[in-house]
């Protein structure tokens, strides 16, 4: 990875970190659960397409993005698949349309520590 494409990742990074400093701050203040899966949800994407961007890997959808992840990073062994589970499941419970599944505090309680660790790991494969 060049110069730039870390560039073009960092800045992903820092919008999936402001994402997830967002979610940690509704959930503590008690916020409705589908604002906190929709910040989640874009800590998990953020850097995906970031990674995909760096590889010139372009994803017009979200399910696109989801699957060229999966390809390019989880089954090389690059990104653990807990990552790619934590990123499906918050795709399937963010608030996309009106026959969105019910989020428990339990979802949110197992998303957001691995949304961390999904950022250090990103950061560290970028450096």
């Amino acid at each position: 990875m060049d110069e730039m494409q870390r560039k073009q990742v960092q800045k992903r990074l820092d919008h999936a970190r402001d994402s997830l400093n967002e979610a940690k701050t509704l959930f503590s203040e008690g916020a409705e659960l589908s604002f906190v899966m929709n910040n989640l949800y874009y800590t998990f994407l953020y850097p995906v397409l970031g990674l995909l961007q760096a590889r010139q890997l372009p994803a017009p959808m979200h399910s696109a993005a989801i699957s060229l992840f999966e390809r390019e990073y989880v089954q090389t062994g690059i990104f653990e698949t807990r990552f790619l589970d934590a990123f499906r499941k918050a795709f399937d419970l963010r608030p996309a349309c009106e026959c969105q599944k019910r989020i428990i505090n339990a979802d949110i309680e197992e998303l957001m520590p691995v949304a961390q660790d999904f950022l250090d790991a990103v950061e560290k494969n970028v450096q």
